[in-house]
């Protein structure tokens, strides 16, 4: 299966190490994109192991409406305990494509990183409602209503 932070890598080899705990992310890149893979997975445990004690919310709630279908990473500014990582993540939600722009920001403590909060950015992608026989929004490469829809 191919990770769904759209590596290109094989899940295992990309995400999968990380979320299933074989491995910790080496750095903030790596966390988010884990991070937006336990979103698409609906796995809140992973999402709130990694996410910094004075930030996390007191409880995590799933949005069974959302499908994630895609993500972006459009920069990525790391010191050596803090990092930026900005990025755009496609959703589907009620037959329509949205998007979500954050600025996300993580803090390394004792050598493990940790997602604190995200600023949200307007997206440059804009809701978008799939004709009959467009091309799906994931990059799969087919057509939507074979795909995501």
């Amino acid at each position: 299966m191919n990770c769904p932070c759209h590596s290109g890598q094989h899940f295992d080899q990309c995400c999968g190490r990380f979320i299933s705990h074989r491995e910790l992310p080496e750095n903030a890149l790596q966390l988010m994109r884990s991070r937006y893979c336990a979103y698409v997975l609906d796995d809140a445990e992973y999402l709130s192991e990694t996410w910094h004690p004075d930030f996390r919310p007191s409880r995590l709630t799933g949005d069974s409406g959302i499908r994630w279908i895609g993500l972006t990473i459009i920069d990525s500014d790391e010191q050596d305990i803090q990092a930026l990582v900005e990025f755009e993540a496609r959703l589907l939600v009620n037959g329509q494509v949205r998007a979500m722009h954050e600025k996300s920001a993580f803090r390394s403590e004792q050598g493990r990183w940790l997602y604190t909060e995200g600023q949200m950015l307007a997206p440059s992608f804009h809701p978008w409602k799939p004709g009959r026989n467009e091309i799906c929004p994931c990059g799969s490469g087919k057509k939507f209503k074979r795909c995501c829809a």
